[in-house]
């Protein structure tokens, strides 16, 4: 007997392709607005995804509007801080690799 697996599939806000939601970064929209990178799984609230790659985080922070998996309207300057942090984020990934010998 063959064992089928379910793997979720969730949307990215940037490019809005369709991936395995373990290939994407969980992004959630707290009470005051921001825009929060998560970790882990397990919180609780409306939360949207991004792959991995800088050409769908900067796509993200040129839309306008309303973002429907967060279900609300996030501004640019919002949108733009998430993407200042996940850039950061890689820069210093990027750079804690090269110390490693």
């Amino acid at each position: 007997m063959i064992r089928v697996t379910h793997v979720p599939v969730r949307l990215c806000m940037g490019c809005g392709a369709r991936s395995p939601q373990s290939e994407l970064l969980r992004v959630w929209s707290a009470a005051d607005g921001r825009l929060v990178l998560l970790a882990r799984s397990g919180h609780a609230g409306r939360t949207g995804y991004l792959h991995r790659q800088p050409t769908c985080w900067d796509r993200f922070a040129s839309r306008q509007g309303a973002v429907r998996s967060l279900g609300r309207k996030v501004d640019k300057a919002t949108r733009s801080a998430l993407v200042g942090e996940l850039k950061h984020i890689e820069q210093s990934t990027i750079q804690g690799s090269r110390h490693v010998a």
